[in-house]
Order: structure tokens, then sequence, then C-alpha cells
């Protein structure tokens, strides 16, 4: 361990001491510059930073060199091998080349490793995209991305901001021509951090998040109530289909009120139930309907259902042993006839699904008499017809709703070239230019996932162009497609304070069933593959190395041949076996320092001639200017201490070799 500490302080030391020199050397020109010279000045001033450093610099190589008794001083030993290498100036530059071209080599080759990584990730990502996720919900599964779930995202401590999306489909027309492309709903927030940057226009200025729908989030954390609809106690609202979810009981009440009496407990049967939706007193719900508006006089108001059903009543039974009793706690409620009582009623929407509005009589078949050409209904001809599923099992799809976007909506546009393509209009006049289109919603987007929405036909001004030329997309402020009664985002973009905090931050949002993606991702993937290309060339260049290591190893042995009279006439005048090994061992790491530090510079200056030879080319195609080169400050300290082992490496076998040298016969060589 001590053997080890003392080559490492003596190459440390070697390393100060030719700094030092260089710094001498600086200094003694400022000297000849004369006393008024501003450089000279900063150099002799009394108490100035050098004066202080160069005190640090003699402590420091007071230490590094130690207690050294009865032998000579390493700092004499450094100064000796300098003068030799000197006095051998072909020889001490030949070796010294050969191990520049070999360090020159893996700097070059690593450095366009680093230098390529570096440039595809500035490609792919921003530093901004490294503190950013895309969170979606699962395909097919029932975690959704809702109002709450923004307001559980902001309420988790890494995440500065949570910007949702809406993606539906645009049914754009233009000068008669219709095109279904790709529409997304976004705040002027997601543009800037998505780094969407028109080259025509400007990005629409609005960070709105709430519209005419009754409950959603504002500023991304406090859910608040807007544009409630208005409505009068018991007034009838639409008329439904419903079905309770099974396993539920419902309190059926003489009226639409939690304090209304309660006349009998009802359950799901067979099929969808027909009602009437009204408005009536408030109540505690986990959807919407509990408090979906409000008097003129502001009293809120719930939905409710007015319906026809059977009744049970809240009994304690035996269900072996009675026949009428169910779950052991609910009794049929029986009339006169010994009829299962059925009576119209009010129910809270809770535990209930609506499964569609506008309910409408199924309408009888009709023939025509071929004597009047009028037209019978089946009824009338006597005839009961029963409907039945056609065999095939096909279901009729949803009706499609047609709505009106909301009066606050912005109506403006941010398109991007595909899109320009696509409806034949030139980048340049694009801006201010109108077209006209419809937003389809469907699926996830809405509450009852069997529903269908297409807005009216409004008419949009292009206010910015994006340079995209692959898919026709363009976007459009979040609060227009809002207002369309989505309940359901997309997608949602998390902002994090750190990017160290990424990660977890990442686990908690799939913890709570979602899936996240990240430019990260991506990044870790080219890290992954540049540092496999790293080494390969790494490899590459250790040949280099090995061959000027070898070439050097050789110029130490051949020289220690036509210098053995030298070191017989060292030994003879007093200089010890071991000084002799040092004096060897310190050519043959200076020679590696100086090989490095010139290897470091012939590498990177190749580097960066090849990053202008590219950049020639790259700037006639329009990329501009790339820079394939890059070393890191710690890539620059190893190849430092690299070369300073392969110097000790050389020098051994020549320095152990020295020791061995007999004066008398060294003396007698010649």
């Amino acid at each position: 361990m001590k053997n080890v500490w003392q080559t490492i302080s003596f190459a440390l030391l070697i390393m100060l001491y030719l700094i030092g020199l260089l710094g001498k050397n600086i200094e003694q020109r400022t000297k000849n510059l004369g006393k008024l010279s501003f450089l000279a000045s900063k150099f002799h001033a009394p108490g100035s930073k050098f004066q202080v450093l160069n005190a640090y610099y003699k402590k420091l190589i007071k230490f590094l060199e130690g207690p050294r008794q009865n032998t000579i001083s390493r700092i004499e030993l450094i100064d000796l091998s300098l003068r030799n290498m000197k006095a051998k100036k072909t020889r001490t530059i030949v070796t010294i080349g050969g191990m520049m071209i070999g360090i020159g080599v893996i700097v070059f080759l690593v450095s366009i490793g680093y230098g390529l990584q570096q440039l595809v990730i500035t490609r792919v990502a921003r530093l901004e995209e490294m503190k950013q996720a895309d969170v979606t919900p699962q395909a097919g599964g029932k975690v959704k991305i809702t109002d709450k779930t923004l307001s559980d995202f902001k309420d988790i401590p890494a995440v500065e901001t949570a910007l949702p999306l809406i993606a539906v489909v645009g049914r754009v027309n233009y000068q008669n021509s219709a095109s279904d492309m790709a529409a997304y709903g976004v705040t002027t927030d997601y543009l800037k951090q998505s780094a969407i940057k028109p080259v025509q226009g400007k990005i629409f200025d609005s960070n709105e998040l709430v519209s005419s729908i009754q409950y959603q989030v504002s500023n991304m954390g406090k859910v608040v109530g807007v544009s409630v609809q208005k409505g009068n106690f018991g007034e009838k609202i639409q008329e439904v289909e419903f079905a309770i979810t099974p396993g539920k009981w419902i309190r059926v009440r003489e009226s639409p009120s939690t304090t209304g009496k309660i006349i009998g407990y009802t359950k799901r049967v067979e099929g969808n139930s027909s009602g009437e939706e009204i408005w009536g007193g408030s109540y505690e719900s986990d959807n919407d309907a509990g408090k979906a508006g409000e008097t003129e006089e502001g009293k809120p108001l719930g939905k409710w259902i007015k319906a026809k059903v059977f009744l049970w009543k809240e009994e304690k039974c035996d269900s072996q042993t009675q026949g009428d009793c169910e779950g052991g706690k609910y009794m049929v409620m029986r009339d006169e006839d010994d009829k299962q009582v059925q009576k119209e009623g009010y129910f809270a929407e809770i535990n209930l699904s609506l499964a569609g509005v506008n309910v409408k009589q199924p309408q009888t078949l009709g023939v025509t008499s071929e004597a009047t050409g009028s037209a019978k209904t089946t009824t009338e001809l006597g005839v009961n017809w029963i409907e039945i599923a056609s065999e095939a099992g096909i279901i009729a799809p949803p009706e499609t709703k047609t709505v009106e976007l909301a009066g606050d909506a912005k109506r403006q546009a941010v398109v991007n070239r595909a899109m320009l393509k696509v409806l034949g209009i030139n980048e340049s006049e694009a801006v201010g230019k109108k077209f006209n289109v419809s937003f389809v919603v469907v699926g996830d987007l809405l509450a009852d996932e069997k529903e269908k929405v297409e807005s009216a036909s409004t008419e949009y001004t292009i206010v910015g162009v994006t340079p995209d030329e692959k898919t026709p997309l363009f976007y459009v402020p979040f609060i227009d497609l809002r207002s369309l009664g989505i309940t359901n985002y997309s997608q949602v973009k998390l902002v994090v304070k750190d990017q160290a905090e990424l990660a977890k931050t990442r686990h908690q949002v799939e913890a709570m069933g979602y899936v996240t993606r990240s430019v990260a991702d991506t990044v870790e993937q080219i890290n992954s593959l540049f540092s496999t290309l790293r080494t390969v060339l790494m490899l590459l260049g250790m040949v280099a190395l090995s061959v000027a290591a070898l070439g050097m190893f050789n110029t130490l042995t051949v020289s220690l041949l036509e210098r053995t009279r030298e070191v017989g006439l060292m030994k003879a005048m007093g200089m010890k076996s071991s000084e002799v090994q040092e004096l060897f061992l310190t050519e043959s790491m200076i020679m590696g320092f100086f090989g490095g530090v010139l290897g470091i510079i012939l590498g990177i200056t190749l580097g960066k001639i090849a990053g202008l030879v590219l950049s020639f080319f790259a700037i006639f195609k329009g990329i501009g200017f790339v820079d394939i080169s890059y070393v890191p400050i710690s890539f620059i300290l190893v190849i430092i201490f690299l070369s300073l082992l392969v110097g000790i490496a050389t020098g051994i076998y020549p320095a152990k070799r020295a020791t061995k040298i007999s004066a008398l016969d060294a003396l007698r060589y010649e």
C-alpha cells in the first residue's frame, strides 16, 4: 500500500512540477515586459491571487515530496530527467510523438462518440422535456383521466403543473373539400411546454380550462362549478331510460327530496326501465347529479328519476322460510289482490346509470290495403307483433348528438404544414385564412361510452403554422372542445420541478393505474447505445495506444544500452540503485504525461476539424452547424491518468534493469 501511494504521489508531483515550470516561464516573461506592464503587476503584486496560489502550490509540492533522508530529492530527479531528455531531443520527440498519436486516436474516436450522443439527444429532447411525462389511461382499462385525476396529480409534491389534452376527430371543410384529421384541444401552456413554435403567425392565447360544464378543474388544482344549469323544483328535464346497478337497492320517495317520505325500495329488473328526469332537492353523490343545477334564487337542485317501479319494504326476514324475502332484509310489498305493489315514485340518480335520453315509443309496423290504399297498423289487422333481435345480433349504432360550441369558444387554430398541403393553402398566406370544422367526440371522452357527439360546423381562423410535415393535424383552445360535454381527457402532460424527481413521480402515477411515457426513456436508450459505441471506439483506439506503448518501451530499453556508461558514472559518484531506478521511471512518466496532454490536444483538434467539414455540407442542406465532437472533463482526467500509467508500465523494466548494472562494468563498457 505504501509503494502504491509513493507511485501516485510521485506522479502527482511530476504533473504539478511541470505545470509549475510552465507558470514560472509565464512569470519570467511578464518580468521582461517591464514594471509598468499590467500583466506583470497582476503576477507580482503583493497579496494577488497568483501570489496566494503560488503559496499553496509550494505547500502542496512539499507535501508530495515527503520526507526523504540520505537520498536525492524528487524535484532534483525531475530536473535531471528533463535535462537528459533535452540532451536527446530526437529520441524524446519520437517517443512523445508516438504516445501523442496513440492518445490522440483514443481521444478523437471517443470524442466523436460523445459528440454524436450529445447531438442526437439535443435533437430528440430539450432540457425542459427531461422534466416531463405524458400520462394516458391503460388501453381497455376502467381508470379514466378526469378533473379529480388532475387534482390528484397536482397534489403530488414533485409536480409543478399538469396540462390536459383532448384528442378528437376534426371534419374540416375548406372550399367544398372535406377531410378528416386529428384535432387536439390544448392550452397555451401545453404548446409552450411542448416547444411547439410556429414558423408563421403565433400560438393562440388561452389557458382557460372551464366552460359550460358544471364541475371542472380551475388552475389545475381546485374543482369549481361554473355555468350551473337553471331549473325549478319538480320541473321535467327529459325522458330517460335507466338501469339500476345489480345488487343495489334504491330508496323510492313520495317527492324528489331527501326529506320526502320513503314509500319503499326497488332494485334492478331485466332490461332498461323508462322514466322522467326531473329537478329536485340536492343531495351528496359521487357524480355531478346531486348538485347539477340551481334555481333562479341560487338554491341548489339535484337530478331525480320519476318512474313507476315495483316496491319492497325494509324488514328482517328469512329467505329460506319466507318466499317474499330477499337478502334477509327486504320483503315484497303486496296489495289486496296479492300482487306486488307497483307505484310511481322518485329516487336520486345514485347506483344507477342512464342508458339513453329522449326515449321514443316503439312504432308498429303497417301494411297497405290493396282495396283502399290506406295504411293499417298490425293491431288493426288483429296481429300481435313481438320485437326480436336480428339473427346477426347487431345492435343499432348510437344516435349522434349535434352540439353547438359554447359562446366563450375562441375559434382559433394552430395548424401544421401537412394540413396546409391537404387543404391546398400557401404557407405564407395561411395566417388569417378561415375553414369550417365539426368535432366528432366518441367513446372514452364522454361520461356514457355509448354516446356519440358531433359539434355543429364552426368557422375557425388560422393564427399560426407549425413546421411539422408528417401527419395533418391542428390545435384548438382547450376550452373549445371542453364545451362539448367532454368529461374525460385523452392525455395529461406532467411537468415536475426537478428532473431527478421524474422517475419517482412516474412510479406514483403508474401505481394509480395509468401509463406514462417520457423523452427520458428515449434518452436512456440513446445513452446505452452510445455507451456501447464508445467502448468499441475506445478499444480501437487502444490498439494505437498499444503500438505507441511498445515503441516507448523499445526506446527506453535501447536508450538504457546507450546510457550504460552514464549509469555507471552516476553510481560511481554515489547515486544509489533505487535513485537510478527512480530517474528512469521519472523520464518515462514525463514522456507519458507530455504524450497524454499533446494527444488530448490533437484528438480534440481533429474532432473539431471533422465537425467543421460536416458542417460545411450540413449548412448547404439547411441543417446548420453540426458539432460532432465533445470531450467531458472527466474523460480528460482519465486520459492523463492513463498516459501516466502507460509511462510507468513501460519504464519499469528499463528502470529495474538499470539497477543491476555494475558501476565497474559500466565504466569499462566502452
